[in-house]
């Protein structure tokens, strides 16, 4: 996948561990992390304290210590009322050695804020956003490389962070790049530093596996699956570390999700063939299996390219809407079609104790290749003629004609006739 790079093992500077929240389950059951996100709302919450998830998840005890058994209530009148939540999406975020540089700084420590910061008012001011970090985060524990095993520098994490990412998802095809080691930690540094973070798609054990990752938003549950459709060929380390499309698992999921309170469900699945222009046989099979199950939005990654939106029917006869992929985030690839991604964008609204999508969106993004910090992603809207010429993009074969116009006519393309060429938007209204 992509271009090859030799890797640059390297050790971040250490950081001051933060404790991480620890919280109580209710009498009976196993214990569970339910991090709160920056906005301070429930996050995760597992199958063992589902009975309780309408009321209080966890009581604060006297005295406790900070970020220790966090009060997490819902507002038991939120079903009678309808409230509106924005979901937005970004793609494949694929630490190449030249992205994985692009932040290193002379002091021998790393930033990566500058790859989000074009992006970051979007982020922050959604009610969930959600991003595909692709590559494990383990850098620290197992030493950094590239391409074909990628293991990536935590400081990826902490931008996510700070440009205002509530959700990660990890289940891709190189989730098991470095074994059990990698995601133990990985799942080890985003409790450590960013217990509010919900990580799914991966696990460290049976009892984690089984948490059902869920964001809470205006008193209303919202479950985000993330499912990985194949390893590039390495066995699962266990059969609980990476969440694999399955039709039993998906039942078992959206069963588990419901139980918990979801009223809407998210699925993200990591699928479908590399480069592929639209959807292959696979997407389109996963994808009515999940809408069959009970998926409300499909938002899916991994061909590494912009594929099309589509709608498609549950068989109870809601219209489930599918961004087939919304492609890479950033990378290092070498072909132009890799430099244009998207940004879904779902409202979700809530009702009567139910969820439709009433309304989606895309907004085309771009990678702009340059040299340390000039290395970004920008909405196609911002982005200008004079930046395209200096692509570096174009320094690779066949990528001579990139251009802004190039990705207007890409997208124009790709997207059809719910695309706004001029504003560079897709939209759509249930």
């Amino acid at each position: 996948m992509g271009a090859r790079h030799e890797p640059t093992p390297r050790r971040p500077t250490p950081r001051t561990k933060a404790p991480g929240a620890r919280h109580v389950a209710p009498s009976g059951r196993r214990a569970v992390r339910p991090p709160l996100t920056r906005r301070g709302f429930l996050a995760v919450c597992g199958l063992g304290g589902v009975a309780a998830v309408a009321a209080c998840v966890a009581q604060r005890p006297a005295e406790s210590e900070p970020g220790e058994g966090r009060e997490v209530l819902l507002d038991e009148d939120a079903s009678a009322q309808r409230a509106d939540v924005t979901l937005v999406m970004v793609g494949d975020i694929l630490m190449h050695t030249s992205v994985v540089e692009s932040g290193e700084r002379s002091d021998g420590t790393r930033s990566y804020d500058h790859l989000f910061a074009n992006v970051a008012d979007d982020v922050a001011a959604a009610g969930v956003a959600v991003v595909s970090q692709e590559t494990v985060l383990a850098g620290s524990a197992l030493g950094i490389s590239s391409y074909p095993a990628f293991c990536s520098p935590e400081e990826v994490g902490d931008a996510e962070v700070a440009a205002g990412f509530d959700v990660a998802l990890c289940a891709s095809n190189h989730a098991c790049d470095v074994g059990q080691a990698g995601i133990d930690a990985m799942l080890s540094y985003w409790r450590s530093e960013h217990p509010d973070m919900v990580v799914a798609g991966v696990a460290d054990g049976e009892d984690a596996a089984e948490a059902v990752p869920l964001v809470e938003r205006d008193g209303h549950l919202i479950a985000i699956l993330n499912y990985a459709s194949m390893m590039n060929g390495i066995p699962l380390p266990n059969e609980w570390s990476v969440r694999m499309l399955s039709d039993e698992q998906i039942a078992a999921d959206v069963e588990a999700a419901r139980e918990a309170g979801a009223e809407a469900i998210v699925a993200c699945p990591h699928w479908g063939t590399e480069y592929m222009e639209s959807p292959d046989d696979d997407q389109r099979h996963w994808a009515q299996v999940l809408a069959d199950a009970g998926a409300d939005l499909i938002v899916g990654g991994h061909p590494h390219v912009l594929q099309p939106f589509e709608t498609i029917q549950s068989a109870d006869g809601r219209t489930v809407p599918v961004f087939w992929s919304v492609g890479n985030f950033v990378s290092g690839q070498q072909r132009m079609d890799t430099m244009v991604g998207g940004m879904a964008r779902a409202t979700l609204t809530f009702e009567g104790g139910s969820c439709r999508v009433s309304s989606c969106g895309l907004t085309p993004l771009i990678t702009n290749r340059g040299s340390g910090e000039a290395l970004s992603t920008y909405r196609l809207a911002d982005y200008t003629e004079d930046q395209a010429a200096g692509n570096g993009i174009r320094d690779f074969e066949g990528c001579s004609g990139f251009s802004r116009q190039w990705c207007v006519d890409f997208c124009s393309e790709r997207l059809g006739d719910a695309f706004d060429a001029q504003a560079c938007e897709l939209t759509w209204e249930a």
